[in-house]
C-alpha cells in the first residue's frame, strides 16, 4: 500500500527540525509511505535524511498568525498550511499539521469536501484512560463551541466505525454524552436534546450509556465521549493539565529521601510504563472527522516523539481504510432513513 502523506512542518512551537526528524524516522520505517514536507526548503533540505526516496519537498515558510479567523486573509496570504492543503487535492491520502488550531479548521473545511450526510467535522483526539487495557474518543474537542443536537447524533455514528476498526472489531461500542450529571434534565439544551434523539432512534449499532460525568470517562466506562466543542476541549486540556501535574508530584516525592530514591528504583519499570501511556506525545494528535480525507492536528508543542506518534495515528487510519468504512456506513444510514 503506497500512500502520500502531507506534513506542515512550520508550526511547531518547538521548531522545524523535530518535525524534520520525525519524518526521516517514519520514512525509514515505512518505506511505502511518501511524505512531502512543507516548509522551509532550505531548513528541510539542510536536515532530512538524503538517503531515503520517500521525502519530498515544497517551500513555502510562512506561518499563519494565531488566533487568525479571517477567511479572506487565511486564503488570500500564502501560509504552510495553505500550501500543504492545496497538495493534499492534488491526490495525497492525509496531512498533519501542528498550526493554529482555528485557523486549521477553517482551512480544512473549505478546501476538503465533508462526508455526505455530515454537518460539521469535529476534533477527535485518542486518549488513554485510568484502565491500563483501554482508550476512548473524544469529540468534540474543540472545533465547534456552539452546536446543534444533530451534529452529536452525526458524530456519534463517526466516532463509532473509527472505535471499532481502530480497537474493537467485533464489540459493541460504548457511547455517552459527557455532561454534569446523568440525569436526563441535565446540561445545555443540544446535549438534551442530542440525549432524547439517540434513545428514541431504531437499530443503533453501539451501545448508548447515556449521560456520562467525567470520572466514569477517565474510569474508562465509555468507548466514545461526545460533547459540544467547549465543554470537550475543557475537558481535554483539564485532562492533560492533571496527568503533567500528577507526574511532578510523583516526581518529586520519589526524590524526596534516600529511602524514596530506593522506592523509585525498584518501581521504575512499572513506573516507566505509566509514564509512556500518559505522555501525551505518544498519543498523537486529533483527527478532525468527518471530511473525505485523514486529517490530523498536532499538538503546538509538539516535538519529534509527539510528530512520530501523530505520523503513526495517520498510518493506522489509512491501513484501516477508515474514510471509505465512514462512507459505507453514512450510506447504509441514508438508505435506512429513505
Amino acid at each position: 500500500m503506497n500512500k502520500k502523506i502531507i506534513f506542515d512542518v512550520m508550526n511547531s512551537d518547538n521548531g522545524e527540525i523535530c518535525a524534520i526528524q520525525a519524518a526521516n524516522k517514519f520514512a525509514k520505517e515505512f518505506p511505502n509511505y511518501t511524505l512531502v514536507l512543507v516548509g522551509n526548503q532550505e531548513t528541510i533540505n539542510n536536515n532530512i535524511d538524503k538517503k531515503l526516496k520517500n521525502l519530498e519537498v515544497v517551500n513555502s515558510s510562512k506561518v499563519v498568525k494565531k488566533a487568525t479567523t479571517n477567511i479572506r486573509e487565511l486564503l488570500r496570504e500564502e501560509s504552510s498550511m495553505l500550501t500543504s492543503f492545496e497538495e493534499l487535492n492534488k491526490g495525497a491520502d492525509a496531512i498533519l499539521s501542528s498550526g493554529d488550531s482555528g485557523a486549521f479548521t477553517i482551512i480544512s473545511s473549505l478546501k476538503i469536501k465533508r462526508l455526505d450526510g455530515i454537518e460539521r467535522p469535529a476534533f477527535m483526539p485518542i486518549i488513554p484512560s485510568a484502565n491500563p487495557e483501554k482508550n476512548f474518543l473524544l469529540l468534540d474537542a474543540g472545533a465547534n463551541v456552539e452546536i446543534k443536537s444533530t451534529n452529536i447524533v452525526e458524530w456519534a455514528e463517526l466516532a463509532n466505525v473509527v472505535f471499532k476498526n481502530l480497537f474493537s472489531k467485533n464489540d459493541f461500542v460504548k457511547v455517552g454524552i459527557l455532561n454534569i450529571g446523568t440525569e436526563n434534565y441535565k446540561g445545555i439544551s443540544a446535549i438534551k436534546e442530542a440525549n432524547e434523539l439517540i434513545i428514541s432512534a431504531k437499530n443503533l449499532d453501539y451501545e448508548y450509556l447515556g449521560f456520562v460525568e467525567p470520572n466514569n470517562v477517565i474510569n474508562g466506562e465509555s468507548d466514545v465521549v461526545l460533547a459540544d466543542g467547549y465543554a470537550g476541549n475543557i475537558f481535554l486540556k483539564t485532562y492533560e493539565s492533571a496527568t503533567k501535574s500528577m507526574a511532578s508530584i510523583f516526581k518529586k516525592a520519589f526524590m524526596k529521601n534516600l529511602k524514596t530514591k530506593i522506592g523509585a528504583l525498584l518501581l521504575r519499570k512499572e513506573l516507566n510504563k505509566i509514564k509512556t501511556r500518559y505522555d501525551y506525545r505518544n498519543i498523537g494528535g486529533a483527527f478532525i472527522i468527518g471530511l473525505e480525507k485523514i486529517i490530523v492536528k498536532a499538538h503546538g508543542s509538539s516535538d519529534e516523539v509527539a510528530f512520530y506518534g501523530a505520523l503513526n495515528q495517520i498510518r493506522f487510519g489509512l491501513e484501516n481504510n477508515l474514510i471509505d468504512k465512514i462512507k459505507e456506513k453514512l450510506n447504509n444510514l441514508k438508505k435506512e432513513d429513505e
